[in-house]
């Protein structure tokens, strides 16, 4: 027997409710309404009536029901919507999960208003609307953004990923995210958070560096002369690994490198190990003296053998000038500019009729910059 039409439906529920059965009327309503694929504007309104007044006063379990029942319909009215995504958690999350209707205009307003668990699972949410990612990143807290980055649908702009990476110095599971994630986040992306990152993730950053290495090879940039370390300084490093003593062979390699030692001690201790060998790589020490620093390092009394062969493998394949890179980074050197700037102050250069004026003219050829040697990467 086919289904009354959703009128005559809802006048047959009203007249027959009583004030025991009113709590349960809506979601008596909202099955009946989902039953039809399609309704006139009058049957949407009352509807959309019926739920403005029921709503408040209809219990939990059958506000979960109506929000399940309404998440698989493709009509869903915009008040109805509205009032079920702005109720508690339980009722919200059901939309916000499941629901294929949801505008973008009323993510975005969920988004200025909503809590962070709401955050996390609209971050969740297949194929989002950049508006909607932009909203979200600027109001989901650093622990919430791996949601965001778990999202595979995502294609992240070069300003979301800048944010992100910002936000993923000392949260390894972001950092390990965003790793993964190879169409819109670059290897030199990951630089930065390279202590934070799994052994997948490191390998992206070494090939970035070697990358940047040959970069600066091919432009004839000289490699910055690395000084021997000191022969006593060596050897009281090695006496320190025999000994196990963590503390003493950071203060040693802090005096070899220019680190800082608390930073080493982390390095020490890091259970993969590669940020010790590029460290010991761009500390000029030889492979002997770096052997035994590996093996006496990481959270164990020492290493595997599998793991030190692997580290002292990374040792001798990363160039020198590509640990330069990620140590100086360490340390806090920035690059010197590598051109002149395009636009200059003319409170700094002068008008062009002082510049002209003060020697040079505009037939002039600019002095000649000197060669520089070749050197090896």
């Amino acid at each position: 027997m086919a289904s009354p039409p959703f009128s005559s439906g809802i006048f047959g529920l009203v007249k027959g409710s009583d004030g025991a059965r009113s709590r349960s009327l809506l979601r008596e309503a909202t099955e009946l309404y989902v039953s039809e694929p399609v309704h006139t504007r009058s049957e949407t309104a009352m509807y959309e009536e019926l739920a403005a007044q029921l709503l408040k006063v209809t219990g939990l379990q059958d506000r979960i029901r109506i929000a399940t029942l309404l998440a698989d319909y493709s009509e869903v009215p915009a008040s109805v919507m509205r009032s079920l995504l702005h109720d508690i958690f339980p009722v919200s999350s059901v939309m916000i999960e499941k629901s294929k209707s949801i505008s973008e205009g009323q993510l975005l307003a969920l988004a200025a208003t909503a809590s962070p668990s709401h955050l996390e699972m609209i971050a969740a949410r297949k194929n989002l609307q950049p508006a909607v990612v932009e909203a979200l990143l600027g109001r989901m807290r650093a622990d919430g953004l791996t949601a965001l980055a778990a999202n595979p649908s995502l294609h992240f702009s070069p300003s979301a990923v800048r944010h992100l990476v910002e936000n993923a110095h000392g949260n390894p599971r972001l950092a390990r995210l965003l790793a993964a994630r190879m169409d819109d986040v670059q290897d030199t992306d990951l630089i930065d958070l390279f202590l934070d990152l799994d052994g997948r993730g490191r390998r992206r950053v070494i090939q970035a560096l070697e990358i940047a290495a040959l970069r600066e090879f091919a432009a004839r940039r000289p490699l910055p002369r690395v000084p021997m370390p000191d022969a006593d300084k060596v050897a009281t490093l090695a006496r320190a690994c025999l000994q196990r003593n963590t503390e003493a062979m950071a203060r040693m390699l802090s005096d070899i490198t220019g680190l800082d030692a608390p930073f080493l001690v982390r390095l020490l201790a890091d259970q993969g190990g590669e940020p010790l060998s590029i460290c010991l790589k761009a500390a000029g020490v030889d492979t002997g003296i770096a052997t035994r620093v590996i093996l006496f390092s990481g959270v164990d009394d020492t290493r595997s053998y599998f793991d030190v062969k692997r580290l002292v493998d990374l040792y001798e394949m990363v160039s020198l000038r590509s640990a330069l890179l990620l140590v100086d980074r360490w340390r806090g050197v920035v690059p010197a500019a590598r051109r002149a700037p395009v636009h200059v102050p003319q409170a700094q250069a002068g008008t062009p009729v002082r510049a002209t004026a003060s020697g040079g003219s505009h037939g002039e050829k600019p002095a000649e910059t000197p060669q520089i040697r070749r050197d090896r990467a």
